[in-house]
């Protein structure tokens, strides 16, 4: 009986009831649009950073990460063959891939720069989308001394594709050493302080550079980032059992960034969830008490007739779900509305700083996103009316029945 009262209250004034309506749709769409941003941002860099970057796993020898020597593969891993293959039979592991990490001067011939190199297997390396071929091919397994090398450095020492260059960097025994190499291709990764100084080699190639057999760390690629945890406690449990006990670090380790962004964005989150809040219930309870003052008389009859408070409260309480109800769902309609179109009109952002490229607006929603959404919707509109309500419990009957 009092829900098809207060259902039926809603639509008595109907412009009232559809302007609080359309404040919590704002509400709602606001949430998804951002909500829905900020998870593919989480969803671009945490699959970039796992897949492309750091890998999900990364093993070291033992003693790796406390090793302050300043020579190159001081603590390298050598022999792992048997290694990479238990980890490989694990059907949670995509991959396993071996890298070196170095620095050294590049040369020209009339010009040197610095230069940060990743030496890898370029066959695996190839399935880790981490940078863009502009001009030119990818690192090839059966050419030995070629290069790939960041546009911005290519710039700088005026190299193109073909052309030698002599790679200079110190040794495992500290010795210097240097390589010629030729460039077979001129890549863009779009951050621009890794491009000024990124290089790319075979593995075979660096450890004829720095004269070792051994590689620096072996990265592992899941087929599910989510599994990350558990595949690093069942390698960690399986090394400490058989054998030496390697050091293990995910991806979450490694990416700093990463774990910025969550927190900058969970902020900003939560502050615009608050702002909502705030605005949907100040604009809500505003509707009911308009509502209730210009409903005196007909409470005050209610309650002459043996309506107690509590149902007074109820009736006003029921009127701020339904509203919520209806203002949440058609949020939830639009806004999802609005994110298919985002998603197809292929929205080109502006480059974030330090990056040389812009990047595509899209928006994913989850099951959380929507939840949360609505039920924002819903709740705020519903704790709003309880001011309403419970001033319009207190009015006196004869008060009531004598308002014009």
């Amino acid at each position: 009986m009092l829900t098809a009262i207060a259902f039926r209250n809603l639509f008595r004034n109907r412009r009232r009831t559809l302007i609080t309506s359309m404040v919590l749709v704002f509400g709602v769409v606001a949430m998804l649009m951002f909500g829905g941003y900020k998870e593919i941002s989480f969803w671009g860099i945490r699959e970039g950073a796992a897949r492309a970057q750091y890998g999900h796993l990364q093993i070291y020898a033992p003693g790796y990460s406390s090793d302050d020597s300043q020579r190159p593969l001081a603590r390298g891993l050598r022999h792992i063959e048997g290694l990479r293959r238990e980890i490989e039979r694990d059907p949670r592991v995509e991959m396993t891939a071996e890298q070196i990490s170095l620095m050294g001067l590049v040369s020209n011939g009339d010009k040197s720069e610095a230069f940060l190199a990743t030496a890898v297997e370029p066959s695996r390396d190839r399935k880790m989308p981490a940078q863009k071929i502009i001009s030119g091919a990818y690192l090839s397994d059966s050419a030995r001394d070629s290069i790939i090398i960041g546009d911005l450095l290519a710039k700088s020492m005026r190299a193109r594709v073909g052309d030698t260059l002599t790679l200079m960097a110190t040794t495992a025994n500290g010795s210097l050493n240097a390589l010629d190499v030729q460039v077979a291709g001129i890549f863009s990764t779009g951050t621009k302080e890794y491009d000024e100084r990124a290089i790319k080699l075979p593995l075979t190639a660096a450890q004829r550079l720095l004269q070792t057999d051994k590689v620096e760390k072996l990265l592992v690629i899941l087929r599910e980032t989510s599994a990350t945890d558990a595949v690093k406690n069942d390698l960690a449990s399986r090394f400490a059992r058989n054998g030496p006990r390697y050091e293990i670090r995910t991806w979450m380790d490694l990416a700093g960034f990463y774990r910025q962004v969550v927190m900058l964005y969970n902020g900003i989150f939560g502050f615009l969830g608050a702002v909502i809040s705030v605005i949907v219930i100040l604009s809500v309870a505003n509707t009911v008490m308009m509502s209730a003052f210009e409903r005196t008389r007909e409470i005050g009859t209610l309650m002459a007739i043996g309506t107690d408070r509590w149902m007074i409260r109820r009736i006003f309480l029921l009127e701020g779900f339904f509203v919520g109800i209806m203002g949440g769902l058609a949020g939830l309609a639009l806004g999802g509305g609005m994110a298919l179109l985002i998603n197809h009109v292929h929205i080109e952002l502006p480059p974030p700083p330090g990056y040389t490229s812009g990047y595509r607006l899209q928006i994913m929603l989850n099951s959380s996103i929507v939840i949360t959404a609505f039920l924002l919707a819903t709740c705020t509109a519903t704790l709003s009316s309880l001011a309403p309500a419970w001033k319009a419990s207190r009015l006196r009957i004869v008060e009531a029945l004598g308002h014009n």
